[in-house]
């Protein structure tokens, strides 16, 4: 029976590429730039790719998106709140301006589901920016209080005026998003000027940086939040010091200038007057490397530290990142960062999974297994599984499911490779049960129908 299926849905598929490519060929004309165009994008295993679970989703729709200029790609990234931002890059990296009036489906908190596109001044305020355009300020009609503010913000910030941005006034409604916005605007004004003044000058405003909400105790907040981000601007590390009181500020200042072999020495003396819940011992090495090439830490020489760079920069599926893992990783060096121990007793499979994914799950099966037969060596069997689950989608190899214990692991190790290959064999291979495996199935169905009504769209 599943081997019939699978014959059923390859004709279709090949008979819809078949009629897809006759009708382009006759229709070239009548084809809309963001078409969906099965031939670059199911042809070419984009979509199994992105629902694999191998790379990141997110960065997988959003280049189909830009790929096949149809921008409704970037509706399938993981969870509606990530749907603007995806917009908005896609905008930017298209010079498509009117994809920031892109609806989609939100659900809100009473779970009803409208459309919505209330982001697009955002939207246009982060593509007036990007692009230097003064003009696109002019596209947000003040219809509403979140528009005008947005408008006037940009407005100022184009024309440099720091009394305007002093003057803007926050609705009630908008201070938990906005309430730094007074600030900002000053800020980027220095950014853009490359005027390092402003920062204190703004301090001299009848309200203050951040207008009538926030008193003079926050003044050292715009101070160092100003100098952190005006010096890069204006390539001057000795500015970051104004900064030096707030780590989450200061550090990612120095991190602009930092060479690799000062790594070490700053995260082992610089000690903060007092800390803002910030991990120093966590956070140094990350927020000091953030947005680095990779290359960046092979240079640094202490391997605790080296290590912590490649866990930032690295991500799925840590192509490129790989080698150098298994190079620097070992079980004595691990145990010395190790912020879990996978010898503990947990109470399931499912609850092990928060904080512990991505790059730091990686590291931590590196660390603990310097290969994969050390997974053995780990007696919790939930932690065992996931240890080998990690691994199998690190070196994208399935052959390590195949010592899965637990049904739910095997399940997440075995449909992200049934999905890439569009192949159900893998599916079987979860459980017995029907019902089980069903899931993984309807995965990759859903992704053969995707195609197939795709394809529908286009020809009709």
């Amino acid at each position: 029976m599943m081997i019939l299926r699978k014959q059923i849905l390859t004709i279709i598929l090949f008979l819809s590429i078949i009629f897809v490519s006759g009708c382009t060929q006759q229709q070239d004309s009548a084809i809309e730039p963001n078409t969906f165009s099965l031939d670059t994008t199911y042809k070419t295993g984009l979509i199994p790719q992105c629902e694999s679970g191998l790379i990141d989703r997110d960065s997988c729709y959003l280049d189909i998106a830009i790929k096949t200029r149809n921008v409704s790609y970037c509706f399938k990234v993981n969870g509606q709140e990530s749907i603007p931002g995806c917009i908005t890059r896609y905008a930017i990296k298209t010079d498509d301006v009117t994809a920031c009036t892109t609806s989609y489906m939100f659900t809100d908190r009473s779970r009803m589901r409208t459309l919505t596109d209330d982001y697009r001044y955002r939207c246009y305020y982060d593509y007036a920016f990007a692009k230097d355009d003064r003009s696109i300020c002019n596209l947000m009609d003040p219809q509403n209080e979140e528009a005008k503010l947005l408008k006037s913000y940009c407005l100022a910030v184009f024309v440099k005026d720091t009394d305007a941005c002093s003057n803007l006034e926050v609705d009630y409604y908008l201070r938990d998003r906005y309430d730094k916005i007074q600030g900002d605007c000053h800020i980027d004004i220095a950014k853009k000027t490359k005027d390092v003044t402003l920062c204190d000058s703004a301090l001299e405003k009848e309200n203050g940086p951040y207008g009538p909400y926030f008193d003079r105790q926050m003044d050292g907040v715009f101070i160092s939040d100003c100098y952190s981000q005006v010096a890069p601007a204006v390539d001057n590390k000795d500015l970051c010091d104004k900064a030096k009181t707030y780590p989450y500020k200061y550090i990612p200042c120095v991190g602009a200038f930092i060479q690799p072999g000062e790594v070490t020495d700053f995260c082992s003396t610089y000690r903060p007057d007092f800390i803002f819940s910030y991990n120093m011992d966590a956070q140094c090495v990350k927020d000091l490397v953030a947005e680095k090439d990779i290359s960046f830490c092979s240079n640094i020489q202490d391997r605790k530290d080296r290590i912590q760079c490649l866990d930032t920069l690295c991500s799925p599926p840590y192509t490129g990142c790989k080698d150098q893992y298994r190079t620097v990783l070992d079980e004595t060096t691990c145990d010395e960062t190790t912020t879990y121990d996978l010898n503990t007793k947990s109470e399931d499979y499912g609850r092990i999974w928060s904080g512990y994914s991505g790059g730091a799950c990686i590291t931590d099966i590196a660390k603990k297994t310097a290969n994969p037969d050390l997974c053995e060596t780990i007696t919790n069997e939930a932690y065992r599984n996931k240890c080998y689950v990690d691994y199998a989608h690190m070196t994208e190899d399935v052959k390590y499911c195949a010592t899965l214990t637990i049904t739910e692991a095997r399940s997440e190790c075995y449909t992200p490779f049934a999905v890439d290959a569009m192949d159900e064999t893998y599916c079987q291979k979860i459980d017995a049960d029907a019902t089980i495996i069903q899931p993984c199935l309807a995965k990759i169905a859903s992704i053969i129908g995707q195609a197939i009504n795709a394809t529908t769209e286009l020809t009709g």
